[in-house]
């Protein structure tokens, strides 16, 4: 029987700056794997169940996770990557938009884009690393 192994995945270049705007610190050794609404703000780590609120962090980017962060302020996110449409929409919906991004820039998915848990309405519990994307309901933008 074969077994699959992902391998840490690079950062790209938007990253940096977005964690530096929103001044937050990779998860420590202790912290791994600790749920996100447990965890202390200004924070960030890779999570394979973006939009859940105990979403478990851990600091090694694998292959096709979701980057979380929680502000100091107790606000968070998920950073992912969208079209330029789907991006539009989830920047200005009206109403209850739903929306797949993905958790690397590929193919026309290539604006990065931060969705606040408190717009999340429904998910999927995972994000597998075998499927395209993630898909999310949103409520309307404010």
């Amino acid at each position: 029987m074969s077994r699959v192994v992902y391998s840490n995945v690079a950062d790209t270049v938007d990253h940096v700056p977005l964690r530096e705007a929103h001044a937050v610190r990779l998860v420590t050794a202790a912290e791994e794997g600790t749920g996100v609404n447990a965890l202390p703000g200004g924070v960030y780590g890779f999570t394979y169940s973006p939009g859940l609120q105990n979403a478990p962090l851990f600091a090694s980017r694998r292959y096709r996770s979701y980057e979380i962060h929680k502000l100091a302020g107790g606000e968070t996110f998920v950073i992912a990557f969208a079209d330029a449409d789907t991006a539009g929409r989830i920047a200005s919906a009206p109403g209850e938009v739903s929306v797949r991004v993905q958790p690397d820039p590929a193919g026309t998915s290539r604006t990065l884009v931060t969705i606040p848990y408190g717009r999340v309405r429904h998910h999927r519990q995972y994000a597998a690393p075998n499927e395209e994307g993630f898909m999310v309901t949103l409520a309307p933008s404010q």
